[in-house]
């Protein structure tokens, strides 16, 4: 009790110190040119904001001996702080190339999954509503990569909206840590950080967590799924960021085979603004109806 009570005050206390320093440096957010007009007014809002919760929940993991979990948070923390690094550097939304960055998200992602195999063997991965399990035998590396790069990467595309991103991981990671019945704690230190992170990131945000924060955060959900047999549950308990993946498959297949858009704008929670939502119902609807998917797979689970 007491390191997760450290995780929430201590991230709370150092946010102030971090805002004032990113903005004394002009280490600040370049929206992307493509975005909604209504998000001019963030350019320059600081970002790299995921560090601290990075920080803290990877050193409290190490601590307690979660070691893979604090490996998955820090090598993914690292590629998105790459990433915001080279954007406040060129002064543009784009750091790493698409390309550079699948790359380094493919090498470190067979390090974690060889890692938990090496630890845990072929895990039994567990079919949801049922007694079935199944193994993968020599799949397990091919299948642990695309969770780890598919989960990091879902939560970077929902980073968008204020707030959206971090009450999307609060409705996902608490509900996940009830139901593998409280044994992965990497869990709740990232959400009690980011709980903190929360009162800096509610709109209007003073910072953003970046990509620093966000690949990080889907690493850790990954990784978590991997060690406890259940990979197939993720998509069910992180079901809005799922839906935020498939809207920009869709809406990129769609464009480049028929020159149509499904939506108004991809990721999902642009197009519900551009149809009027302010960003505060998109956030708020998103993580309830979150919310109630992992409440409901709880319980059925």
């Amino acid at each position: 009790m007491t390191f997760y009570l450290c995780a929430f005050f201590i991230s709370l206390a150092v946010y102030p110190i971090l805002i004032s320093y990113l903005r004394k440096y002009e280490v600040g957010q370049y929206i992307r040119q493509e975005g909604p007009d209504l998000h001019g007014y963030k350019s320059g809002t600081p970002t790299m904001g995921g560090i601290v919760f990075v920080s803290i929940a990877s050193l409290l993991s190490i601590i307690t001996g979660d070691y893979t979990s604090a490996l998955a948070l820090i090598l993914f923390g690292f590629i998105g702080f790459l990433d915001d690094l080279l954007s406040v550097q060129k002064r543009h939304s784009t750091g790493l190339t698409t390309l550079q960055k699948l790359i380094l998200e493919v090498c470190f992602s067979v390090i974690i999954s060889v890692i938990i195999f090496l630890q845990n063997g072929d895990v039994p991965l567990r079919i949801p509503f049922s007694h079935f399990e199944i193994h993968t035998g020599f799949f397990y590396v091919p299948l642990a990569v695309f969770v780890l790069v598919g989960s990091s990467n879902a939560v970077n595309l929902s980073d968008g909206l204020d707030g959206l991103a971090g009450t999307l991981f609060l409705t996902t990671a608490l509900p996940y840590w009830f139901f593998l019945e409280q044994s992965e704690s990497a869990l709740v230190f990232a959400s009690l950080s980011v709980m903190a992170f929360l009162f800096y990131n509610i709109k209007p945000a003073r910072i953003f967590m970046g990509d620093t924060g966000s690949l990080a955060l889907g690493g850790l959900l990954g990784t978590v799924a991997l060690k406890t047999g259940s990979v197939f549950f993720l998509p069910l308990f992180a079901s809005v960021y799922v839906l935020e993946t498939v809207s920009v498959i869709l809406q990129v297949t769609s464009f480049k085979l028929f020159h149509k858009r499904i939506f108004k704008m991809s990721p999902i929670h642009h197009h519900f603004e551009l149809k009027g939502w302010s960003e505060t119902r998109v956030v708020q609807f998103f993580s309830l109806a979150n919310l109630v998917v992992a409440f409901l797979t709880f319980l059925g689970g």
